[in-house]
């Protein structure tokens, strides 16, 4: 059983940057980067809900929720 993270593969189906939701959500990109690249252990509640306001609100053709994050595996 593992999590899987799964936001690169999101932002590339996107036009969402790395740096944009960054600025937005008001973390540092360095964060943001280490997700993206599986280089994290652990992420806070509070980031990830900015990550996901700041995806929301930069693209409004859709809705990001936590599976556009991460999956959980068997």
């Amino acid at each position: 059983m593992t999590i899987k993270i799964t936001l690169n593969e999101t932002l590339e189906n996107t036009s969402l940057t790395r740096n944009a939701i960054a600025v937005k959500a008001g973390i540092r990109p360095a964060t943001l980067h280490e997700l993206v690249n599986n280089k994290t252990k652990g992420i806070t509640f509070e980031t990830l809900s900015k990550i996901l306001n700041a995806m929301n609100e930069l693209d409004t053709t859709r809705t990001y929720d936590i599976k556009d994050i991460f999956i959980y595996k068997k």
